[in-house]
């Protein structure tokens, strides 16, 4: 079996000949994405998001646990410029390469808390409210690798980079998505991101294996940075299996992460166990899921209020899990539906900071307008783990519905006491994906 690399802009990539384990994610391979005037090899590329959203509460997260996703204020629709990416990507040889990429997003993130001039005392009521977080643009350096392949057996690929984490199928850019939103799982569940070592290896066309050491759990919505915040580190892999390969694409794969996550202190491991699938069952046809299970020692986070009242919690052994279940349906090459079920029963309120399951129902429609162009080939370039390819030009037309059994979402202006709140929110969203 023979190895080779490829270039990639936004993710760690794999193709070893004869194999399906790849993370071929954005490396838009035509010819025609090469910019002319670049310096010879040299190879640009990217995407940029559009949307236009209509929220009916946000969902109320404290501020120990993060925060939740603002596309737009509760009642109001807003147009927006959401993400712009641009990359390069360098082969120095068959068995060396590199890329890098830099992201520009307009990101509104909102937690909940208490009135910062009073705060919760003693054993008096205590009321969450919004923060007053605005919406901004960040510049961040995204993603990059400098990878080469060991000449051991199949070849061993050794990476130093930032990478997306290697579980499931959905990733942190709306590009590598077949929906405009991600679920709970991928929110709340486990790390989005890393930064450091990771090797891979194919020991079969059906079988291969990545692990890596890294800095720590890097997550959109606790928004950690890439540097460590101890002296730990974190450490993680995944075994996949590619059982059907061919007309279909069967891949399954079981993995996990652990490590000390907690400011300054280099025990009180947070773990989980993630395994996922994909299915290409067919060429319209597609199927992906994925379920974790984590824990976490040693935790402590403070008081909550109403609507969701609750003691502090200190030193204690905290655990969650969560599932989504997506499936996607071309019924003509310029036009495809997906659903997508997800649940997230965070046991302990320690990743929502509310001890809550919360479910979401999704459903979008998707308009592959490249489709429509005669003759012009689509990038060449799949899903995560699948043979569904993406395409030049997407809209996206989204309606999700979020539940929890507790009363989260609200629709509060910043700042002000939140005495009620409902148990479902609605988001409407229509996003438009441009690769290049």
């Amino acid at each position: 079996m023979r190895t080779r690399a490829c270039p990639f802009l936004l993710s760690m990539c794999f193709i070893v000949s004869g194999a399906i384990a790849q993370e071929r994610e954005i490396s838009l391979d035509r010819e025609e994405a090469s910019i002319p005037s670049a310096p010879a090899g040299l190879r640009f590329s990217g995407f940029f998001v559009g949307s236009a959203n209509y929220n009916s509460r946000i969902q109320m997260v404290p501020e120990f646990a993060g925060s939740a996703p603002v596309s737009s204020e509760p009642r109001r629709t807003d147009y927006r410029f959401d993400q712009f990416s641009l990359g390069v990507s360098k082969v120095f040889a068959p068995w060396l390469f590199a890329g890098a990429s830099i992201e520009i997003e307009r990101q509104g993130h909102r937690h909940s808390g208490f009135d910062p001039n009073i705060g919760c005392p003693g054993t008096r009521a205590c009321i969450e409210q919004f923060g007053t977080e605005s919406i901004g643009t960040e510049i961040s350096l995204h993603r990059f690798n400098l990878t080469a392949f060991a000449p051991l057996g199949n070849g061993l690929a050794l990476s130093f980079g930032r990478f997306d984490t290697p579980f499931g199928y959905e990733r942190h850019d709306a590009a590598l998505n077949l929906t405009a939103t991600t679920s709970e799982l991928q929110r709340f569940g486990r790390p989005q991101s890393m930064t450091g070592l990771q090797a891979a290896y194919q020991f079969a066309p059906w079988l291969d294996a990545v692990a890596w050491l890294v800095n720590r759990w890097e997550n959109e919505t606790t928004e950690d940075p890439p540097e460590d915040n101890n002296r730990a580190k974190s450490v993680g892999g995944r075994l996949g299996v590619t059982p059907v390969q061919g007309s279909q694409l069967l891949n399954l794969g079981i993995g996990g992460f652990w490590g000390p996550e907690q400011d300054d202190v280099n025990t009180h491991a947070r773990w989980i166990v993630d395994a996922d699938l994909t299915w290409s069952a067919s060429s319209p046809l597609l199927v992906a899921a994925e379920f974790v299970y984590g824990g976490e020692s040693g935790v402590s986070f403070r008081r909550r209020g109403i609507p969701f009242a609750a003691d502090e919690v200190s030193g204690a052994d905290v655990r969650w899990l969560g599932l989504y279940a997506l499936a996607h349906y071309d019924v003509v090459s310029w036009l495809g539906f997906s659903f997508r079920y997800g649940l997230f029963r965070d046991v302990d309120g320690a990743r929502t900071g509310v001890a809550q399951t919360l479910q979401s129902f999704t459903f979008a429609s998707i308009f592959h307008l490249s489709e429509l162009v005669p003759d012009l080939r689509p990038p060449g370039v799949t899903y995560a783990r699948t043979r569904h390819h993406l395409d030049w030009v997407d809209l996206r037309l989204e309606y999700r519905l979020g539940h929890s059994n507790r009363p989260v979402f609200a629709d509060a202006e910043p700042g002000i006491p939140i005495t009620e709140a409902s148990n479902t929110g609605h988001v409407v969203t229509a996003q438009l994906v441009v690769n290049y």
